[in-house]
Order: C-alpha cells, then structure tokens, then sequence
C-alpha cells in the first residue's frame, strides 16, 4: 500500500488527525507501522461485528446497533451515550474511533469533542480497511 507521503512520522500524521478530525485507512496504516504508546484504537462496533475481524492493536468499545438497518443509527448514539463515562478515557491519550463504514465514529467523535478527549474518525472505517487489501486479525477473546 502506498502511503500519499511516506515523510510523515507517525506523530505528524497523527497531529493532522486531530487536527482535521479524520484519519486514512492509509495514515492509520502508516501509524500502525510503528504506533506510539498514546494512542488507542476504540472499536465501536458491536460485538458481532467485532467478532468478523478486527484492525490490530484495536480494543473493543461494545455498542447496540440496527444491523438490519445500518443507516438507523438512533440505537447506536443511545447506546454509546449510556456506555460513555468520560471519566474513563484519558485526556492524555488520543483515541482513533472505528465502525464498519463511518456514521457511528461520527456520533462517537462529537461525545469525544465534547470533553475535550483527543479524538479522531477512521474514514471508511473497517470496510475500507478491507476494500484496501489489509487483513484483519481475530479478536481477542477476552475482549468480546
């Protein structure tokens, strides 16, 4: 895969991150390659989907969601909203939030925003990371 400027380290590719509030399934692979120790890539999917594969180095965030009707995403905000405890997250960290396509990291992201948590929406989320032709891993058992 190649990355549109290989000269970005990790933290400069993160820094536009945040800074634009989105992330490439190519920067994300690019940070991957070397991924500093702040940063954490939340899956909020549910844990059906989570079970189909997972980005490495993810950690699941479980939510409710329509899987019969994906662009219903009413479940998914309210679910997120009755899990989130910003007491939970650390400030000093920057989290990279992942869906299957990008509408929930975005109801995800606002919550983010609004207690000031470093944050950022993985465009195109898990099915972009696919569609580029990088694998996905098993999850890890005890995170499901």
């Amino acid at each position: 895969m190649s990355v549109s400027n290989p000269s970005l380290s990790p933290e400069r590719i993160l820094e536009k991150a945040m800074e634009s509030e989105m992330i490439s399934v190519e920067q994300l692979h690019c940070v991957l390659q070397n991924p500093p120790p702040h940063v954490v890539l939340l899956d909020v999917r549910t844990p059906v989907e989570h079970r189909q594969g997972v980005i490495p180095g993810s950690v699941l965030f479980p939510c409710d969601h329509d899987l019969e009707n994906l662009q219903n995403t009413a479940i998914f905000a309210e679910s997120f909203r009755a899990r989130f405890r910003p007491e939970d997250f650390d400030p000093t960290r920057q989290y990279i939030l992942i869906c299957r396509t990008g509408p929930r990291t975005a109801i995800a992201l606002d919550i983010f925003l609004c207690y000031n948590l470093a944050a950022c929406e993985l465009l195109g989320g898990v099915s972009e990371w696919q569609q580029k032709g990088l694998a996905l891993q098993r999850p890890n058992s005890d995170t499901t």
